[in-house]
């Protein structure tokens, strides 16, 4: 004992642990953290080895919706895709532009004459597409209606309209008119329309995620025509690989997004829906501002943590284009995108260039 740690015993006090004494404690917290790992290891290979892959596909929201589900059985994974597949039918039909008995549908009857009740999900997509459209400046609205109707992207009678009409349509878009309570939603001019085909399928993908968690299923992905919902990786602990179309070659991808936690990757991209009139192509993604088709992007694609953010946000970016679409981007907590100039330029936000892969990339 050295005459510091004699005069601490002599004072009553522990002396301090020698080298040898602290030396012994490396082995063990190495081997506790070994232990540790292995059991993390077997546990994690056990679940991927007792869940398989099931694929189901169901025509909902005028597109083919395309689940893909781990389960540990086909009787787990039959049940968890009738009850998602179920709350999605009983969703859209509030939100359906077309259904006459939706809510949607009650609200545009009784635009400029009274304020209409609605379900709570309706309201909820209502309110969150007026905070989007604030928060791009009206780029997003979805008092957008009556210049589709214009168009004819509603029936597919599709047609140029004359100026004078735009101008004419375009004092019935805008969303700060909207009256949204609790439970009661109102356009105050008769001939106001809302569409909300720009962010209800993301909330429906949202709720059938949130349905499959709460089930017990930790792997799935929900494909509902490019709104894609991913709950965890796949049960091996991979990936899911998403490609983003090319927006001028049929069956070729311009990127592919790796992706593991839960969230939602949205594109939107002028070869979607749209016609050629006199050598000129028109597609159905408009500026509210404008009246005509937004023109500075012909692909826009958004990962965000929900599929109603990446949703709404796509084309709020197409329309916004790419500067000041990049710049919102940059402004929001964990919102990624990626935008394809009519050059074929990507524009790729700072948190997903070290992630995404491009064709004849070696990762």
């Amino acid at each position: 004992m050295s005459r510091f740690d004699r005069r601490k015993a002599e004072a009553g006090e522990e002396p301090a642990p020698t080298r040898e004494k602290r030396g012994t404690l490396a082995p063990l917290i190495i081997f506790i953290a070994i232990v540790v790992f292995i059991v993390v290891a077997l546990v994690t290979s056990r679940s991927a080895a007792t869940e398989r892959p099931f694929s189901y596909t169901e025509l909902l929201m005028d597109t083919e919706v395309n689940l893909q589900i781990f389960c540990r059985g086909s009787g787990e994974a039959r049940r968890a895709k009738e009850a998602l597949f179920d709350e999605m039918k009983r969703l859209e039909r509030l939100l359906s532009y077309s259904d006459p008995k939706s809510d949607l549908a009650r609200i545009n009857r009784a635009a400029g004459e009274r304020p209409v009740e609605v379900s709570p999900e309706t309201v909820e997509v209502i309110q969150k597409a007026l905070d989007y459209s604030s928060i791009s400046e009206g780029a997003f609205d979805p008092t957008v209606a009556p210049l589709l109707e214009l168009w004819g992207f509603r029936e597919g009678d599709y047609r140029v309209p004359d100026p004078d009409e735009l101008e004419e349509a375009g004092v019935l878009v805008d969303y700060r008119l909207v009256e949204a309570g609790t439970a009661e939603v109102y356009l105050p001019r008769p001939g106001m329309a809302l569409d909300l085909g720009g962010i209800a399928k993301g909330y429906i993908v949202d709720r059938g995620l949130a349905l499959l968690s709460q089930s017990g299923v930790r792997h799935a992905l929900i494909n509902a025509g490019g709104d894609i919902g991913i709950l965890g990786p796949k049960a091996d602990g991979s990936p899911w690989r998403v490609g983003i179309k090319h927006p001028c070659t049929d069956g070729e991808l311009i990127a592919v997004i790796p992706w593991m936690k839960r969230g939602a990757v949205v594109t939107s991209g002028d070869y979607e829906r749209f016609f050629v009139e006199d050598g000129v192509r028109y597609h159905h993604i408009l500026d509210p501002r404008t009246g005509y088709p937004a023109s500075s992007l012909v692909s826009v694609t958004v990962v965000a943590p929900t599929a109603m953010e990446a949703d709404a946000l796509s084309t709020a970016l197409f329309v916004m284009g790419p500067q000041r679409g990049l710049a919102l981007v940059e402004s929001l907590s964990g919102v990624e995108a990626i935008m394809v100039t009519p050059q074929l330029e990507l524009l790729i936000s700072s948190g997903l260039r070290d992630l995404v892969e491009l064709p004849g990339e070696n990762k």
